[in-house]
């Protein structure tokens, strides 16, 4: 183990981007400036996928922020999803089945 890897497990107590503490899904990676940061594996991965090293660890969070945030995908439907949506519709099915 390197000592750069020691001092990063040692000053940190999760994944420097959700706070996830489980040290079974920790791992490391490191940003621009040669420093290394704790992450979950989930944001070591998002990181690397991401073509580019963040610079800082802000520009880090940044990068792999949870994209769905403030979003919600039910207000746009497609062709497929309003055919369904229809069909199963209280209106369509009477009364419920279940009771007698």
């Amino acid at each position: 183990m390197s000592s750069d890897l020691g001092r990063a497990w040692a000053f940190a107590s999760g994944c420097c981007v959700c706070g996830t503490s489980d040290e079974r899904q920790l791992t490391t990676t490191r940003l621009g400036t040669g420093d290394l940061v704790i992450v979950c594996g989930t944001h070591e991965l998002m990181h690397r996928r991401a073509g580019k090293n963040a610079a800082s660890l802000s520009e880090l969070r940044g990068m792999v922020k949870n994209r769905r945030v403030g979003r919600d995908r039910r207000d746009k439907g497609d062709e497929l999803g309003s055919e369904l949506e229809s069909a199963f519709s209280p209106q369509r099915r009477g009364l419920d089945r279940r009771r007698n």
